[in-house]
């Protein structure tokens, strides 16, 4: 019985870092049916530029890429998450690198994010997916690809007097690109982590 019990275990594990790495692939590849199906219906995300129902998360990232530029990209490196599993529910925490090129002013930066996502899923119909997705921002970065004709003022200008500091330059990048950063962000070592680790216990103490 607790060979079992371990297996079982191990499966559930298994398929749920599966989902996690899935999300990354699907969103980074445009592959918005795969991505609809990292969620339950009912699903809903908080990051740096949305916080609502996953359904409009992934209506916003389909309009997104229509309108992406030529040589426009971005790329999440997920780590190996720390799962958590009690009956049907789970608790997960990962690591997330986000890299983007975009254009601003004429000139080309490589934007990185590094961040966590705490996520609370269920299985349902026997399939695990994410009941709530949540990054947490610990940190991010901007450089110009050729400093080359960037005006040495271009930083110095640049207000970043709005936005958490765990997430200025995203935010920055958010606004310039005509979208409204969340108001919801949640950084590092905050009493908004605290807050989602004690709601992770619960959801897996009420399973």
């Amino acid at each position: 019985m607790a060979n079992d019990n371990l297996s079982t275990l191990v499966e559930d594990e298994h398929q749920i870092a599966n989902l996690l790495i899935r999300w990354g692939h699907a969103r980074d590849s445009d592959d918005w049916e795969t991505l609809a199906g990292c969620f339950h219906d009912d699903g809903t995300i908080c990051i740096s530029w949305i916080s609502g129902p996953a359904k409009d998360f992934i209506a916003r990232s389909r309009a997104m890429a229509a309108a992406r530029k030529p040589g426009e990209h971005s790329k999440h490196l997920i780590s190996g998450p720390w799962i958590r599993v009690n009956r049907d529910r789970a608790f997960s925490r990962c690591h997330v690198n986000l890299y983007i090129r975009t254009t601003i002013d004429g000139h080309e930066f490589d934007l990185q994010s590094w961040f966590r996502f705490f996520d609370l899923l269920e299985r349902r119909d026997n399939v695990w997916r994410i009941v709530k997705r949540t990054a947490v921002y610990e940190k991010d970065h901007m450089g110009p690809v050729n400093p080359r004709g960037v005006s040495k003022d271009f930083f110095t200008d640049m207000n970043l007097s709005a936005f958490p500091a765990s997430v200025k330059f995203l935010s920055y990048w958010q606004s310039r690109s005509g979208r409204s950063p969340s108001t919801d962000i949640v950084s590092a070592y905050s009493d908004g982590e605290r807050a989602l680790r004690e709601e992770g216990e619960r959801w897996l103490e009420n399973a």
